[in-house]
């Protein structure tokens, strides 16, 4: 899927409801819906670079047991410098377990949709470079 799509999917989980769990709860679902994407930097090492990188490392079992933990964990520490940075006194509206629910579920909804088009996902990486195609999309929507 292509990075709109990903996006609205990660906005369609927001206005689900899910945005009202914790503060930072849209933008942690939009920037997961995406993130495993980040291998698209790929391109910038040269010619092949991108077909060796692309939707594997990133979208692997490894990285989306550490994707979210990383997401989570990046915007607690967002939570903590926009207020120290307002200097003021008011509690954390995050609640950390909620935005590692919602990064799980923005990281992972992004793997399982790609593997649903032509291209697919290997899911195995590192361990395997096998790719699993689902064959039901096309790569750009």
């Amino acid at each position: 899927m292509d990075p709109v799509c990903h996006t609205l999917v990660g906005a369609g989980l927001a206005r689900s409801g899910l945005a009202r769990r914790t503060a930072f709860a849209t933008s942690t679902l939009l920037i997961g819906a995406n993130l495993p994407d980040v291998d698209v930097l790929a391109y910038l090492w040269g010619p092949g670079a991108d077909l060796a990188f692309r939707r594997g490392w990133t979208h692997g079992v490894l990285a989306l047991a550490l994707w979210p933990l990383a997401l989570s964990g990046a915007m607690l520490l967002l939570d903590r410098a926009l207020r120290r940075l307002s200097r003021a006194s008011l509690p954390s509206g995050v609640r950390p377990g909620q935005l590692l629910l919602l990064s799980c579920i923005s990281i992972w909804s992004h793997s399982a949709l790609d593997t649903l088009n032509t291209y697919g996902v290997r899911w195995l990486m590192p361990f395997s470079g096998r790719w699993f195609y689902g064959d039901t999309l096309f790569i750009v929507d």
